[in-house]
């Protein structure tokens, strides 16, 4: 049989089409794609959690550098919808840029946000992880206390552990940070440069070397990485600096060439929901709970200022006097 031109009107033509293709659409519409620095297994809690919040949109997430998260946010069809940033200053060098979708219902959910399209859900603390042992008289509470520890000791010669702020994000970030707000910064670096301190590429490589017994003193280390890797070895300890304690946020930003906003925004608030927090607790996100009622716990704002110490020349001074601290 010869099919005949349809003859109720091109739009009932265009109606039909619709209707054998809408299940595709629908489909495509209900995918949200999130990218972010943390590996599957550990994030798997959360996206769990996720998925049972937004019954019908089908979650994927892809591992990727921070580096490459940024470069890819600013595509014009970027390959994920919502990108999850360790670090804030690299999330906000995103926004700057124009790159970052608006929403102020999403900055209203928030527990801080920059121009509604950076949003914070969690701020990692970072501490100070110490052995025992090392400290027969008094384990160090303060900065001033932990730098008197290794200047008038010489047990800790090649038994401290720190990340190469040189290529972690996030320890660069808390260097930084620190020298801004103590003048104990360099002549602690000075001591662990003393002491030949042991420096690792990664937080993963460093707390692999502090479970195998090879360092016994670890600073700046942030408190999800520790809780997301099971119980402390025997006789360690994490102290909690007294005179002030750094926190990271966490953040994420839905990038302009994302593909799906509108479930993209449903995930981002349902992020920033109380029924998620359990969740994000199981993937190291939670407090314990002495850190309810600490005063001396200092939350990095989201802002243009993080932007400061990401200029190259200054970044590459502050590398320099880094490295002459700690290996000349």
């Amino acid at each position: 049989m010869i099919s005949r031109p349809c003859k109720a009107g091109a739009w009932l033509c265009l109606l039909l089409i619709g209707w054998l293709f809408a299940p595709a659409a629908v489909s495509q519409d209900r995918a949200v794609r999130l990218a972010g620095v943390m590996d599957k297994e550990r994030i798997a809690p959360l996206m769990a959690a996720l998925t049972a919040r937004l019954p019908g949109v089908r979650l994927s997430y892809a591992r990727l550098s921070s580096a490459q998260i940024a470069a890819d946010a600013k595509r014009e069809r970027a390959p994920f919808d919502i990108a999850l940033f360790s670090s804030p200053d690299i999330a906000v060098s995103v926004v700057n840029e124009g790159y970052a979708v608006y929403d102020e219902i999403g900055g209203l959910a928030a527990a801080a946000q920059w121009r509604n399209e950076v949003f914070a859900f969690w701020s990692d603390p970072a501490v100070i992880v110490l052995r025992q042992g090392g400290f027969p008289d008094r384990m160090p509470r303060t900065r001033i206390e932990l730098v008197r520890a290794l200047e008038n000791s010489g047990r800790f010669i090649r038994r401290v552990g720190i990340v190469n702020i040189g290529i972690d994000d996030v320890s660069y970030l808390l260097a930084w940070q620190d020298s801004i707000r103590t003048s104990l910064y360099w002549r602690l670096m000075r001591a662990f440069g003393a002491s030949k301190a042991r420096i690792y590429d990664t937080t993963d490589d460093l707390l692999a070397a502090f479970r195998a017994g090879d360092v016994d003193v670890l600073y700046n280390v942030p408190l999800s990485a520790l809780q997301s890797g099971g119980p402390l070895p025997n006789g360690m300890q994490i102290v909690v600096p007294q005179d002030y304690v750094l926190a990271v946020p966490w953040t994420a930003l839905m990038p302009k060439g994302a593909a799906n906003f509108p479930a993209a925004r449903a995930a981002l608030h349902a992020l920033n929901s109380a029924e998620i927090r359990p969740a994000l607790s199981e993937v190291g996100f939670g407090y314990p709970a002495d850190f309810t009622a600490l005063d001396s716990l200092q939350k990095i704002e989201i802002g243009p200022e993080l932007l400061v110490f990401r200029d190259a020349l200054k970044r590459s001074k502050f590398l320099d006097i880094w490295f002459q601290m700690l290996v000349d």
